[in-house]
């Protein structure tokens, strides 16, 4: 199953998603972690490879068409850049940290789970779902039990009981 199936919340399978919380979330921290090693072991790849590179750049630099040109610290930062090795470990950095943020979004996504859990679990002890199974939604419900307490209210208000007895209706 995939992460995205993972997370999907059940109302009438709330006691599984409670016991696989704590695994899916130690699991994508633990996925995570090793991303941030991966990432950081890269980090300290690319800049032993721009060490490695700058030194050949400096030690040779006809190897890399500055015949004619007076090296600057412009010119050899250009070059490493270029250089082979460094750009192809930028690139593996530049991957490392997307799959970085991923699981960094599937942690945070499983602390929304979580909390979702716990709001359905409170709905779910509060009947709150054979409430909406009825012919009318709980917010109909409301709705029409607010109006009538208004009614009654506004009946019962001393002013409507005078205006009530004025026009001789009781």
């Amino acid at each position: 199953m995939s992460l995205k199936d993972d997370m999907k919340l059940d109302i009438l399978d709330l006691d599984a998603a409670a016991l696989t919380q704590a695994d899916l979330y130690y699991t994508i921290g633990q996925q995570w972690a090793e991303a941030v090693a991966e990432r950081d072991h890269l980090k300290d790849q690319l800049t032993a490879v721009k060490a490695s590179a700058d030194e050949e750049i400096r030690k040779n630099p006809k190897k890399f068409n500055a015949e004619d040109m007076k090296i600057t610290e412009a010119w050899v930062a250009a070059k490493i850049s270029l250089h082979p090795e460094v750009v192809d470990i930028s690139n593996k950095l530049i991957e490392a940290q997307l799959n970085v943020n991923m699981l960094a979004v599937g942690k945070e996504a499983l602390d929304h789970r979580l909390k979702a859990l716990s709001i359905l679990t409170e709905l779910y002890k509060g009947n709150y779902f054979i409430a909406s199974s009825r012919t009318h939604s709980p917010h109909e419900l409301a709705i029409e039990s607010s109006h009538e307490k208004q009614r009654e209210i506004i009946e019962q208000h001393p002013r409507m009981l005078k205006r009530i007895n004025k026009n001789g209706n009781t």
